[in-house]
């Protein structure tokens, strides 16, 4: 029972200093940790580089020296984790990810809520979105997300009425912005088949790929839209290269781990 405390202990130690100093991973002695990791589809900081392009994660060859020059390679600082999966692609739909603060989302009516909106909330969210609609007619889409913000912000607006400004929002390039009104929606219906359709859409839009594949496949089960079949077909076409790799990367970890079992 001791020995197995301390190993724990050991291991939340060795996490806490993984989680400070990422880069760690890179390191010779680590690559059996790094393939499973990457067989289970875990994201790793950037490699270093050697002339011609990045280093492969799951290349054999760890030495130290480069071949045919003897010089050591030196190692860049790290940038941001990138997604093994998908970093090698190209993607000229991709949206950088957007900061907050995001719009309000105040109180939303929901099905089945006991006690239903005033008149006067009623008819002050109407005519907001309607305004807003007459904005979007008129590609206005800063008046019209003002717009619907303020029908939102009534106490009488639907999930619906939130997926139709992270809509907005998506078209003004803020794919975060949209997936919070999205999740937030479907808090409160999560039958509301155009969140998920526009959450999917946005998560496609960061190269989000599984979980853009899960929301559109939701949206499209229960609200066709014959229009999103094409952004569906692409991100199925992603998802299933990323699992390929990713049953690849593990069977080559299983066949790597039970060769050293063999030699023990």
């Amino acid at each position: 029972m001791v020995a197995a405390e301390g190993a724990l202990r050991g291991l939340e130690e060795a996490v806490s200093k993984l989680q400070r100093e990422p880069t760690l991973l890179l390191r010779k002695e680590l690559k059996p940790l790094r393939r499973c990791l990457l067989a289970f589809g875990a994201k790793l900081p950037e490699s270093a580089r050697r002339p011609g392009g990045k280093v492969d994660l799951l290349d054999d060859s760890d030495d130290e020296v480069m071949p045919m020059t003897g010089k050591k390679r030196t190692q860049e600082a790290p940038s941001a984790p990138m997604d093994v999966a998908d970093s090698d692609e190209e993607d000229d739909e991709r949206l950088p990810e957007d900061s907050g603060p995001f719009p309000e989302v105040g109180t939303l009516t929901g099905p089945g809520d006991a006690a239903a909106p005033s008149k006067a909330k009623l008819k002050a969210c109407a005519d907001a979105k309607q305004a807003a609609q007459k904005a979007m007619e008129a590609d206005d889409l800063q008046g019209a997300l003002a717009k619907y913000t303020e029908a939102i912000l009534t106490g009488a607006a639907t999930p619906l009425d939130l997926a139709r400004r992270a809509e907005v929002l998506l078209k003004l390039r803020r794919p975060c912005a949209a997936i919070a009104d999205c999740t937030a929606a479907l808090e409160v219906n999560q039958d509301c088949g155009k969140a998920f359709r526009i959450r999917g859409i946005a998560a496609r839009r960061l190269g989000r790929w599984e979980a853009s594949h899960r929301d559109l496949a939701m949206g499209q089960k229960l609200d066709y839209d014959e229009s999103v079949n094409a952004v569906q077909k692409v991100v199925a076409e992603k998802v299933r290269a990323i699992e390929q790799k990713r049953a690849s990367a593990f069977a080559q970890y299983e066949a790597e781990t039970s060769k050293r079992r063999r030699k023990i």
